[in-house]
């Protein structure tokens, strides 16, 4: 196990995480829900972060497909058939030996989100479909998690911290999840690679902020951006009345 001072030190060294801050991210417990596009990025810069504790959910096996923006996978994975929670828990294993990594071949549902929820300090949401979104965002809001939501299509994405208690959450955005279910998917329009690795990132320096106790400094709103037309932009976003996320200290 290569766990050293030195691993971490340039985290160390900046002001806004400090030594203080890298012990915070040591002792994190994470749910990365998703491991394409985004969960490939997320995960592997909250592994090689060191976060302590990664657990990474994903029900689907790689395809030729994918390769181009999931960078978590290879061509070997396609062809050997392993799902891309088990690729992706031997691939962040070889990165970061210190952190433990469960790897869990599940969809999530209503079934088994209290069990993904156990013992979780954040969410990070990389998922490709609204209905599981909204379950994971019920959840986190009625336990208090932190949940950070992304997405990213054609070459638009989005950027969303939830921080239950504080903010407003994805049913503020979008009250009936229903009409959501109709937004364009990367399946059927294509997604830009470098637009879900933007979104990945920004969701990951959000984490960073949560974990170090820096919650002053993350997203007002819901970050929009379009990388080919450069185009960035924060949309503040109200509760609406008689949410669950509405009482806000």
């Amino acid at each position: 196990m290569l766990d050293t001072l030195d691993r971490y030190s340039r985290h160390q060294l900046l002001q806004v995480i400090g030594p203080t801050g890298q012990e915070k991210i040591r002792n994190a417990r994470v749910l990365v829900a998703g491991l394409g596009a985004l969960g490939s990025l997320t995960s592997i810069l909250l592994a090689r972060a060191g976060v302590g504790f990664l657990r990474i959910v994903d029900k689907d096996a790689p395809e030729l497909h994918n390769l181009h923006r999931q960078i978590l996978y290879d061509e070997m994975d396609v062809s050997r058939g392993l799902s891309k929670a088990d690729a992706a828990r031997i691939s962040l294993g070889a990165m970061a030996s210190n952190v433990e990594i469960e790897a869990v071949n599940q969809a999530i549902d209503n079934t088994n989100i209290e069990s993904l929820l156990d013992r979780i300090d954040l969410v990070v949401d990389a998922l490709d479909n609204s209905q599981t979104r909204f379950i994971v965002n019920d959840a986190i809001v009625a336990k208090k998690i932190p949940y950070i939501f992304g997405g990213a299509v054609e070459t638009v994405g989005n950027v969303m911290t939830i921080i239950p208690g504080k903010t407003p959450c994805l049913r503020c955005i979008w009250p009936d999840p229903s009409r959501v279910a109709d937004h364009s998917k990367a399946a059927t329009v294509g997604v830009l690679s470098s637009v879900a690795s933007l979104v990945a990132s920004v969701q990951v320096t959000e984490a960073f902020k949560i974990l170090v106790g820096d919650i002053s400094n993350t997203i007002p709103g819901i970050l929009v951006l379009d990388v080919w037309k450069n185009q960035f932009h924060i949309v503040p976003v109200e509760p609406i009345p008689g949410c669950s996320c509405e009482e806000i200290s």
